[in-house]
């Protein structure tokens, strides 16, 4: 429909009498508008757009005559925000694909999840509309907000509510006939997943209206599928489901990043990341807070954004907030800078993750992450800039010696695992081992998964071998890891067999987590229990009281253990290991030990760690660790930021990184770094 701004029914000076022709025809032409959007100079406004912007009554900040900030009830103003959703919107339901959407704080987000539910209810007859919440708090944000607006709804749209209260959750629209009979015209449903664990919760509705709220609090993956049934026709989804996530709210985001960084394999509409080159959800970031807007003429704003429109006159009748980003961006960074001050670092990761401006920052998390998160995200894009990837290969025996292959298998690169991915990853080497290892150079670090596991599930079988400081002539890739194994193939039988070629391939001395004992059992039916650390002694200075007594390895059972892997861990990463001075003496360069560590998932894992996941990696490099460590009072050690095999690692002339493999293969030779 082609009208004019006058026509927006927020701009109407008045209205006909209620009960005349006039006030019937201008219903019909309101619900035509709602249904089926608007024109204006031959630009396009969607149905929900209009609905939202001249039916939906939200609260606003205001001042009143003291200076006091009042919240106001008015209809919203236009925003980009609510403009770019719409489009997108738009976009999902011409596709009939899902929306959704991450990003920050002073959003809106909430607001248009209320409208959307209530338009759908309002407009739609026969139809059965389904808001998922995942907690009693946010369920309880929402009734209020879809109260607020639908009681503010104008006579000629709106529908009588049945129920006064939400009533079992759910509130019916609808009449009553002569005889009193309740006829419904649509159910307005609100369901709670209780943090992910009511996965039916939206399972019996054939709904019109699917919103999942703030789905980075819970795993609400199994609840959506639940509904994913109903949303089905034979024209594909009958509705456009809306996920939607905000920065600083992922303490249980599994669910949401699988999703947002897999919208394609979802049916979700996607969106050309042009930095990173991939495809995701969408993102509004920080820089579209609400405290940062300023005022322009819609036609003026769209010809900024490319949009080709020979009149605009119509158009610049129109304001639209619009987000002043470089303010933005400043007002951001100075934000985050007076919260490095604090001495609660919690804080300011917060700040980062409530005006993110990349989706990295919108997923972080604060709590129990005692890691440095942005060091290993340099790290991470080193590695990734570089190219630098270890050697996949396959371990077997030739009736002499273990020996190894080159493999077209691919190591596991997301984290946390996503539903396509292959988890019969091979052993990845950075560094070949030395001719005939002295027993003792090498350790691993071991962390087995149990056999009962599910097929399913995230948990793998990590194992990681570590090169120790040491004096031998020539060799500089030292004290650090040179290779890894972290897979769950189809039969255990395949991993131990693997694990336990890849210790004997280096001679390593095996620290092994034994909360779990079935990979001790198979390398002591193997013949190979010599290569298992005993029990050792230094764990009963950390838990001298444990009453927990097994012949090999760790168990991690106790909070003080998980604690002492963790801050040698940290340790190892944050130890500055080479310093380049200028003339003067200053200091212009620093190497971290985190820059020793070529595995990027296990970087991955270091971002995002956490104390409720699977985090198998972490765990078997810190036992690495704790091993050599331990080792070094008994053995020796050298080293030291001046070591020029330190200094080495840095250098790529004579680097091992870059120099081929010597060790004898079937295939043909490569080099280790590709």
């Amino acid at each position: 429909m082609e009208i004019k701004t006058t026509e927006f029914f927020r701009n109407m000076k008045s209205l006909p009498p209620e009960g005349t022709e006039e006030f019937k025809q201008l219903i019909k032409w309101e619900i035509e508008k709602i249904t089926g959007g608007v024109t204006i100079n031959g630009v396009f406004i969607s149905g929900w757009l209009y609905f939202h912007i001249n039916h939906w009554w939200i609260r606003v900040d205001d001042l009143d005559e003291y200076n006091n900030i009042i919240r106001k009830p008015q209809l919203p103003e236009l925003r980009d925000n609510e403009w770019i959703r719409a489009e997108y919107l738009e976009q999902c339901k011409l596709e009939k694909k899902g929306y959704m959407e991450v990003g920050a704080r002073q959003g809106g987000k909430s607001e248009m999840e209320a409208s959307y539910f209530g338009m759908n209810s309002t407009i739609f007859e026969n139809t059965q509309n389904l808001m998922v919440c995942g907690n009693d708090d946010d369920l309880s944000l929402l009734k209020d907000k879809v109260d607020f607006g639908l009681k503010r709804l104008w006579k000629g749209i709106a529908i009588p509510r049945l129920d006064k209260t939400w009533r079992l959750n759910q509130i019916r629209l609808g009449y009553k006939n002569p005889e009193g009979e309740d006829q419904i015209w649509s159910y307005m449903i609100i369901r709670n997943a209780r943090d992910g664990h009511n996965t039916e919760a939206g399972a019996g509705t054939t709904a019109k209206t699917v919103i999942f709220d703030e789905v980075g609090k819970y795993l609400f993956a199994s609840s959506f599928k639940a509904v994913e049934p109903a949303i089905k026709s034979k024209f594909g989804w009958r509705t456009v489901p809306i996920l939607v996530a905000t920065g600083g709210s992922f303490q249980n985001g599994r669910d949401a990043e699988n999703f947002f960084y897999n919208p394609d394999s979802n049916n979700f509409l996607s969106i050309e990341d042009s930095e990173k080159h991939t495809k995701t959800s969408i993102f509004l970031s920080g820089l579209y807070r609400l405290d940062c807007k300023e005022n322009m003429r819609l036609g003026d704003w769209l010809r900024l954004r490319g949009i080709e429109i020979e009149n605009i006159d119509e158009l610049n009748k129109i304001t639209i907030a619009v987000s002043n980003k470089e303010k933005a961006d400043k007002l951001i960074e100075e934000e985050l800078e007076k919260a490095k001050h604090n001495p609660d670092r919690t804080l300011f990761l917060k700040q980062k993750m409530y005006y993110p401006r990349t989706t990295d920052e919108c997923f972080l998390r604060d709590h129990q992450n005692i890691f440095d998160i942005e060091a290993a995200k340099r790290q991470k894009n080193r590695l990734n800039t570089q190219g630098k990837t270890g050697m996949p290969v396959i371990l077997f025996h030739d009736g002499e010696k273990i020996n190894h292959e080159f493999t077209d298998k691919e190591a596991i690169t997301n984290f946390p695992l996503r539903p396509n991915d292959s988890k019969d990853a091979p052993i990845i080497i950075y560094e070949f081992p030395v001719d005939s290892p002295p027993y003792g150079l090498y350790v691993a670090g071991v962390d087995p998964y149990r056999q009962g596991q599910a097929a399913y599930s995230s948990s793998l079988g990590s194992i990681y071998i570590y090169k120790r400081m040491h004096a031998i002539t020539g060799e500089k890739f030292q004290d650090m890891f040179v290779a890894s194994y972290c897979a769950r193939p189809d039969k255990k039988e395949t991993w131990e067999e693997q694990a336990r070629l890849l210790i004997k391939y280096y001679n390593a001395r095996t620290l092994c987590e034994n909360d779990d004992i079935s990979f001790i059992e198979y390398m002591k039916s193997k013949g190979d229990a010599h290569y298992l650390e005993k029990q050792p002694e230094w764990l009963m200075e950390i838990v001298p009281n444990t009453t927990v007594k097994r012949e090999y390895g760790v168990h991690r059972s106790a909070l003080k253990i998980i604690n002492f892997l963790h801050t040698i861990f940290k340790k190892y990463m944050e130890e500055v290991i080479y310093t380049e001075k200028d003339e003067e003496g200053k200091i212009v360069r620093e190497l971290l030990g985190i820059s020793k560590i070529f595995d990027p998932t296990l970087l991955e894992e270091v971002i995002q760690y956490n104390d409720e996941g699977n985090f198998d990696r972490i765990v078997a490099a810190e036992l690495a660790i704790a091993q050599a460590i331990k080792m070094d009072p008994i053995m020796g050690r050298v080293g030291g930021s001046g070591d020029v095999r330190v200094q080495s690692m840095n250098r790529k002339v004579n680097n091992p990184l870059f120099m081929p493999a010597r060790i004898t293969t079937r295939g043909k030779q490569r080099k280790l770094f590709t």
